[in-house]
């Protein structure tokens, strides 16, 4: 109990920063676009990211904050979560994701820094619910940036995949995650390149691929 009450007064002392800190421009601009939360103060980034330099990262505070339907309480839970918390909360949190500027956070922060992050990338391009599929895509851009390479078996994964979701049959968030993870990956190798063209050629898909390259 007195550890709920600890955790209790820190959210409280967060939300009082929070209000201080809201921003009604960016909150009316981001409710217009749908990002429909029970709060939004519209705090910005770099904002947000001072508040939690000045706070320990502990778990606890991490899942209680999470809990909130408020945009900064579940950026704020990304930015203070424990890197030995990452992978118990890996799955769960990219299940309720609810719009995609947290995911961004998600992948960035916690999903490609997983012992097992291309694993989970790829089967994560795979699932159909919620935005694991864009979860995943943004994961593997930036383990692709990072200079991680996928093995043949993987790589025949990824295209097949990346070929569909690129031509949108999985809706606009996941086009535009998997053209730009396929942007990064042919930045790897002349050879990646050639790789992927010869794919997308079987699949019939190379102009949308050539396209995408520009």
């Amino acid at each position: 109990m007195i550890e709920e009450n600890i955790i209790h007064e820190k959210v409280k002392e967060i939300k009082t920063q929070l209000r201080l800190a809201m921003n009604g421009i960016v909150s009316s601009h981001q409710r217009s676009q749908g990002l429909n939360y029970k709060i939004n103060f519209g705090v910005e980034i770099p904002r947000l990211k001072a508040i939690a330099a000045e706070r320990s990262h502990e778990r606890e505070l991490a899942l209680t904050l999470w809990k909130d339907n408020i945009r900064e309480c579940k950026l704020l839970a990304i930015m203070l979560l424990p890197k030995e918390s990452y992978s118990e909360v890996a799955c769960t949190w990219t299940a309720e994701a609810p719009y995609t500027e947290i995911a961004d956070h998600l992948a960035k922060n916690i999903l490609c820094t997983l012992p097992d992050a291309l694993e989970n990338a790829l089967e994560n391009i795979k699932n159909p619910e919620g935005l694991f599929r864009y979860c995943g895509y943004m994961t593997l851009t930036h383990l692709f940036r990072a200079g991680k390479v996928l093995d043949s078996t993987q790589e025949q994964c990824y295209f097949n995949e990346a070929m569909v979701a690129a031509d949108g049959s999985y809706g606009r968030s996941a086009l535009l995650a998997a053209r730009n993870s396929l942007a990064i990956y042919a930045e790897c190798s002349e050879e990646a390149t050639g790789r992927a063209l010869t794919a997308f050629a079987a699949g019939g898909k190379e102009e949308l691929l050539q396209a995408i390259l520009g």
